[in-house]
């Protein structure tokens, strides 16, 4: 099965090496956005709300959750931020492909 995606323009912030750094946000993603993107998108099994003792503990996961996302896909952050999560559930890189697959679904929302 073969898929074409267009991407269209995307802005970027770039290293002064040249290098890209990150995408330029629109806006932050919510959380359930950044879980979304985090479940669905990487198949990174986070945490639910039956797996903290306290609501409050759950709260606070998913704002560092939150945060996370959106300092990786801003580039304030690398990818062991977000390869933290997947330590109990995978070893492997995230990938060129997966970075297409989340810009697609940030330009569907509206965040870059």
């Amino acid at each position: 099965m073969n898929k074409i995606l267009n991407l269209g323009k995307i802005k970027l912030t770039m290293h002064d090496n040249g290098f890209p750094r990150g995408f330029i946000l629109k806006r932050e993603l919510t959380v359930k956005e950044a879980r979304y993107l985090m479940y669905e998108l990487l198949g990174i099994d986070i945490g639910e709300r039956e797996d903290y003792e306290s609501q409050e503990e759950y709260k606070e996961y998913n704002d560092r959750l939150c945060w996370d996302v959106n300092a990786w896909l801003r580039g304030d952050a690398d990818e062991s931020v977000i390869a933290e999560y997947a330590y109990d559930c995978s070893d492997e890189q995230l990938g060129m492909h997966n970075m297409l697959i989340i810009a697609q679904y940030l330009i569907k929302k509206g965040i870059i």
